[in-house]
């Protein structure tokens, strides 16, 4: 893109419209002095734009006009087009793009001619437009307002001129800074608005909180009341019918415990009369039982039973052993039967294979003859066959003669044969081939269509998977942009964190310092001591605003010093410390005896602010000693306005004159203060450093989830484009595998249709060679029959049918005689393997045989040993019965006497215990009943009154609850009723309403405090931003500027930032160190070092910001001719990436550029153009 045509009609020194046509590279403008070269450039500054009427030389854009068109009575128009080349549009065809600007300058009747009406329109392409739509379009074209397109000759100057604050200010729009701060205004202001909205909402919060708190006290105290007054009334109705049913409980219990007794006693009497008589009968049974045990005795009835358990014992042992020993023997029994069977089965057996054994050895020996004369028979077969082939030796020649030629014309069929039957088995193969190549064409051609539309889904499949790839690397992209900007932010805020909280620790030591500095000596020795009681210095009890505090430090003077305790009795003990430790003297203020403060009267007065202790600020309970600090003194503005007041009242000014009601007047200048002051009200710079640190760490904290969080979603991210680029791959491999099975079905498919022809072709071919075959064989088949015709012949003769038939005799004979060889070695095998079993089975029958008679002895043994043991168990048995026999006589004449005796002693014992329990029972019942009955009347009478006070309906009463224990209760409530009252009951509905009505205010404050939050982090990121993008300007633009600089002084350059922690608040400094000189600043160097400096500084800001085109004004005047000869070089390199229109009158100048614009005027009047090719210009 260039400037491809400029046409000027009556703009400035152009009359008739004009028509410059340029070409890209390097152009050269020149021409005498005035003679309007440089109207050129104002007129493209005109018409793009670029620049207000001053930068155009001119001081309303009506002096644009040429001077000689203007009229008074008639309307003057101007306009400047210019034209640019976009380059060859999609047709081929060169593309134009049209800027241009009509101002049109009214007549004006009797009016000033320099102040004519006039009006400016801009076209773009012949269509109107606004400047700010046309800087639009020119920004796409990187041609811009504030840019260096086109440098004037003031520009260079200016870049010298200017302070390092504007020349950074020049970075801070190429860097686009001022986009950030427009954005960042914008947040202000949004923010603002919130910040109103939320003190809005915490005055209305504080009052509804205060209200709530009174309302929560009295609340709380009236559901308290509320409470207990319901569990008064519950406990007074539960008393009643617990009462009641005490009552009745009572009643009842005691009428049955009357019943009771009454019943006790009936039955104790008939018991003991019924006792006492059974007592006296078992008394005297039992002594009579007793003397007849005595008679009989019982010691041989125990040694009897002993002696019987041990033969019991014996005889259980005995019982055992012998069913064991019986057991033993069914065993044996039940072995021996299996082992006679067995030992039969094997006698069986043997007989059997004894008689085989006979059998076989017949078989041989009738074997063994019929082998013998089968073979005498054979060898005399074989003995008439010689002797017939001696016989007829002719006709064995014959037979001999066809047989050859018969075999060789079988020898002569059988290659033909062998190639036919090759041929043809070659034929059915290729046609199975053709066939299964036919089909598996097919299937080919089937499977190759059928996977035509999976191809079409794998490669969606791939497009979707790498769709989804692109999506996730550029949400991953962004989310890492956003995520290392809010890292930035993070690291900067912390920064200024630390940086702020430093500050604001200097800031609060060096304040307290300055307390402790204050006071005198004595004073300072009071607190030191830390006497309770003291409170403080007058000084230390109140804040003033900064623009008062001079005035009332004058007003209360020395009384600053004075100190505040609670009574007098501490300023004693002050005053005794001070004179122990001669300490000096101090003034103290008890506030027990301090007058009371009179309140001020209201005053009129001009000039006045207010009453001095109006305007201290301090807590109430201080009131009295201001008042006395400070009476009625009056602050006024000024000692002008306070003069008319003089002598009527106490006053001091804004500048610390002070004016006492006797006429008296201080002023004048003094030494710095270094006395006693008061604390200035929150100072504006703790107010700051505390608001932003509050700031900063909301911030922080808002930034420290959102980090994580982003990281979180940094690695989900990650992973899942991880996932989705091996998905991805997965799908494109599949899909190449696909494809190559595709392409190695296709190759396979052409490779069968070429077998097919080829086998095709090859079986034609063999059929042609089956057709000759077939040519050759019949002829020989012919003379083969002849001669099987002629054999067979001669084969039908006597002597071949004898020949024959003793020929099959011996083969025949040679065949039984093998098949009898055959038989007879197998029967010998036979033979020898029943031998083997007859053997085997005679072992094992004698080995059965030992067993049955080991069996047989253990019976024996066995039986022979129970005998024995039933002998010892009946004897032992024998004796037992004798034993048992006489304790049986003796248990006869004493169990039943014993027993007997037993019982009754029992009975008796128990007799006597229910005797006496009786007795005592019946009297202790009958004491009873006579209290219980006089009981039961009072109980009567008070349940007949509490059942007249039971409350309807009952009230459910507690499982355990007794009546103690609920007048306990109900005492107590009514010791806290009492202390509650008065209560107001209305406070319980209210506080909810309070409630609620601060549950949505805090909801709102929250949404206000998130986005007050969202705002700063915004506000942040956008100076993060800002700072980030000026930075990447300055290092760019400064590499260029380094680079620039070497070639144009050949030394070095380069830009330096004043405050580098903080660019944006600093200025922008150039630095250079021309060939052979020291590193100067710009303000250190010479004109032309300057010119220099400016200008590799404007080139570097053109290289960071290129564009189409470039036009210089006369930028090298201040240059001498070496260093405007390496401009020229410069200027010429960089034409070639741009279009460059440069107004010189130096000759290097000219000698480089590719061409030449002259520039004259003629006759004075109008400006003339021609243009100049270059034929020497500058190349490579």
């Amino acid at each position: 893109m260039y400037i491809k045509r400029i046409e000027l009609t009556r703009f400035k020194s152009f009359g008739s419209t004009t028509s410059l046509p340029l070409l890209p590279g390097f152009t050269v403008i020149s021409g005498p002095n005035g003679s309007g070269k440089s109207n050129i450039l104002d007129g493209i500054l005109f018409a793009l734009g670029l620049s207000s009427s001053r930068g155009m030389r001119a001081e309303r854009l009506s002096d644009l006009v040429h001077s000689g068109s203007l009229s008074s009575n008639r309307r003057v128009e101007t306009h400047v087009a210019v034209t640019f080349d976009l380059g060859p549009g999609e047709d081929g065809q060169p593309r134009e793009w049209k800027v241009s600007r009509r101002l049109r300058v009214s007549p004006g009747k009797g009016e000033d001619p320099d102040s004519l009406p006039y009006t400016s329109t801009f076209y773009i392409n012949d269509v109107p437009c606004t400047l700010s739509e046309l800087h639009e379009q020119l920004e796409a074209m990187h041609i811009y307002p504030n840019g260096y397109n086109v440098v004037l000759q003031g520009d260079v100057t200016s870049i010298i001129s200017m302070n390092s604050k504007e020349r950074r200010q020049i970075l801070d729009e190429l860097a686009g800074v001022a986009t950030f701060d427009r954005k960042i205004a914008q947040a202000n202001a949004k923010l603002e608005v919130v910040r109103e909205q939320i003190e809005r909402f915490r005055l209305i919060e504080q009052e509804w909180q205060a209200q709530g708190e009174r309302l929560l006290r009295e609340s709380e105290k009236a559901q308290q009341y509320q409470q207990l007054r319901l569990q008064w009334q519950t406990l007074e109705r539960q008393q009643r019918v617990l009462l009641w049913r005490h009552l009745q409980a009572q009643v009842e219990a005691t009428q049955a415990a009357i019943r009771q007794l009454l019943e006790a006693q009936e039955q104790a009497t008939a018991q003991v009369q019924t006792l006492s008589e059974q007592l006296q009968q078992a008394e005297a049974a039992l002594s009579e039982l007793q003397s007849r045990i005595h008679a009989l005795g019982e010691e041989e009835y125990l040694h009897l039973q002993a002696q019987i358990a041990a033969a019991e014992v014996q005889r259980q042992q005995l019982s055992q052993q012998i069913a064991a020993w019986q057991q033993e023997i069914e065993q044996t029994q039940r072995l021996q039967q299996e082992r006679q069977t067995q030992q039969q089965h094997l006698q069986a057996e043997l007989e059997r294979l004894q008689s085989q054994q006979e059998q076989l050895a017949q078989a041989q020996g009738s074997l063994q003859a019929q082998v013998q004369k089968a073979q005498i028979s054979l060898e005399q077969s074989r003995e008439q066959l010689r002797a017939l082939a001696q016989s007829a030796e002719a006709w064995v020649k014959q037979q001999r003669y066809l047989t050859r030629h018969l075999e060789e014309i079988r020898a002569e069929q059988e290659p033909l044969q062998q190639e036919q039957i090759r041929l043809q088995e070659r034929q059915r193969q290729l046609a199975r081939q053709v066939q299964d190549t036919q089909t598996e064409i097919a299937q080919i051609e089937e499977w190759l269509g059928s996977h035509l539309a999976l191809t079409a889904e794998l490669e969606q499949a791939c497009r979707q998977s790498e769709a989804q790839v692109q999506a996730l690397a550029q949400e991953l992209a962004q989310l890492q942009a956003n995520l290392e900007l809010d890292r930035a932010t993070h690291e900067r805020l912390a920064a200024e964190f630390h940086a702020k909280q430093r500050q604001l620790d200097k800031w609060e030591t060096r304040r307290q310092l300055l307390q402790e500095s204050q006071g005198s000596r004595a004073t300072q020795a009071i607190l030191s001591a830390r006497l309770p009681g003291v409170l403080g210095l007058v000084a230390q009890l109140g804040q003033v605003d900064p623009q008062y505090q001079l005035a009332l430090e004058i007003a209360a003077g020395n009384r600053l010093h004075f100190v505040v305790v609670e009574d007098e009795s501490v300023a004693v003990s002050a005053i005794n410390l001070l004179k122990r430790e001669k300490l000096g003297r101090a003034t103290f203020l008890p506030l027990n005896k301090l007058q009371p403060a009179r309140p001020p009267a209201p005053l009129n007065l001009n000039g006045l602010i207010d009453y001095a202790i109006r305007l201290v600020h301090f807590e109430e309970r201080y009131r009295d000693v201001f008042g006395f600090v400070f009476g009625s003194t009056l602050v006024f503005q000024s000692l002008e306005l306070a003069r008319p007041y003089i002598g009527q009242h106490r006053m001091v000014t804004l500048e610390g004159e002070l004016l006492e009601t006797s006429g008296a007047i201080t002023g004048g200048t003094g030494p710095q203060r270094a006395g006693i002051h008061f604390s200035a009200g929150e100072h504006s710079e703790g107010e700051a450093l505390r608001a932003r640190l509050a700031d900063l760490e909301a911030l922080l904290a808002a930034l420290a989830p959102r980090l994580q969080a982003a990281q979180a979603r940094e690695k989900q991210l990650a992973q899942a484009l991880l996932l989705a680029r091996q998905d991805a791959l997965q799908a494109q491999q599949y899909l190449e595998r696909h494809q190559a099975d595709c392409q190695n079905q296709q190759a396979r498919l052409q490779h069968l249709q070429g077998s097919l022809a080829q086998w095709q072709s090859e079986s034609q071919q063999i059929q042609e060679r089956l057709h000759q075959i077939q040519l050759r064989w019949d002829p020989l088949q012919q003379r083969l029959a002849d001669l099987a015709r002629k054999l067979s012949q001669l084969e039908g003769s006597p002597v071949n049918q004898h020949w024959q038939q003793l020929q099959q005799a011996v083969q025949q004979q040679e065949s039984h005689l093998a098949e009898l060889q055959h038989h007879l070695a197998h029967l010998e095998r036979q033979q020898q393997e029943n031998l083997s079993q007859q053997h085997l089975k005679q072992a094992q029958i004698q080995h059965h045989q030992e067993r049955l008679q080991e069996g047989e002895r253990r019976q024996a043994q066995l039986q022979e040993q129970i005998a024995q043991a039933q002998a010892t168990l009946a004897h032992i048995q024998q004796h037992i019965a004798e034993q048992r026999q006489q304790m049986g006589q003796i248990e006869a004449r004493l169990a039943h006497l014993r027993q007997e005796r037993e019982r009754q002693e029992f009975q008796l014992r128990a007799q006597q215990q229910q005797l006496q329990r009786l007795e005592w029972e019946r009297y202790h019942a009958l004491t009873q009943q006579q209290e219980k009955e006089a009981i039961l009347a009072q109980l009567q009478a008070q349940l007949q009154a509490a059942a007249q006070e039971l409350p309807d309906p009952l009230p459910p009463l507690p499982p355990h609850l007794t009546l103690d224990e609920l007048q306990r209760q109900k005492r107590k409530i009514e010791e806290q009723l009492r202390s509650l009252e008065p209560v107001n009951m209305l406070a319980i509905a209210e506080y909810e309403q309070i409630q609620a009505r601060l549950g949505d205010l805090n909801a709102k404050l929250e949404t206000l405090h998130q986005e007050r939050t969202e705002l700063l982090l915004r506000i942040e990121n956008f100076s993060t931003l800002r700072r980030q993008a000026f930075l990447d300007a300055f290092h760019a633009i400064n590499g260029h500027f380094q680079t620039i600089f070497a070639q144009l002084s050949e030394g070095e350059g380069y830009l330096e930032l004043e405050n580098p922690e903080d660019p944006l608040a600093g200025g922008l400094t150039l630095v250079a160190r021309p060939k052979g000189k020291p590193v100067r600043r710009l303000s250190a160097m010479s004109g032309g070092e300057k010119s220099l400096t400016a200008l590799s500084f404007i080139f570097a800001l053109q290289r960071y910001r290129p564009s189409s085109f470039y036009a210089f004004d006369e930028v090298d005047m201040f240059l001498d001719g070496a260093n405007v000869e390496k401009l020229a070089d410069m200027i010429w390199q960089q034409s070639r990436q741009a279009q460059f229109l440069v107004v010189s009158l130096r000759r290097p100048m000219l000698e480089k550029a590719e061409r030449t614009i002259g520039v004259t005027q003629a006759r004075g009047a109008y400006t003339q153009v021609i243009g100049l090719v270059n034929p020497t210009a500058h190349v490579g």
